[in-house]
């Protein structure tokens, strides 16, 4: 019997299949682009959605997406501390220049709503796996 190397199975996906390699690509552009974005001037930002919140929201959603999958090795322990470490490091980089406390509590809360987001069916199928399926 042949090992299942689809990209829906349960077999093993090898690490240079050009889905790991995107992968791992998208990670690097999600984390260019959030730190390109913290410190361009408001102006140049290009508005995807009308809140500013939901913008910081998506883009830490689609960032641990992206991480989660580039990085299937990795515990998601680790991956969920350096990115909470990096949303926190990127919106405490604005204290120097005098940013108000408030608004950038707003925008690392948004952020970290966006990684619950994208962890949440994770953990919560992984806590579903333990339990046995019952026999009709």
């Amino acid at each position: 019997m042949s090992e299942d190397r689809t990209l829906l199975g349960d077999g093993r996906y090898p690490d240079s299949g050009p889905l790991a390699v995107l992968a791992r690509l998208a990670f690097l552009g999600a984390i260019a682009a959030i730190v390109i974005a913290v410190f361009l001037p408001p102006w140049m930002v290009p508005d995807f959605v009308k809140s500013h919140y939901l913008q910081h929201f998506a883009a830490f959603y689609v960032a641990a997406l992206a991480g989660l999958a580039a990085m299937p090795r990795t515990r998601l322990r680790t991956i969920a501390t350096g990115y909470f470490l990096f949303a926190t490091v990127l919106e405490a980089s604005h204290l120097p220049a005098g940013a108000p406390l408030g608004p950038l509590i707003d925008n690392w809360v948004a952020d970290l709503g966006g990684l619950a987001t994208a962890y949440a069916p994770i953990v919560v199928e992984r806590f579903r796996r333990r339990f046995p399926r019952r026999e009709l």
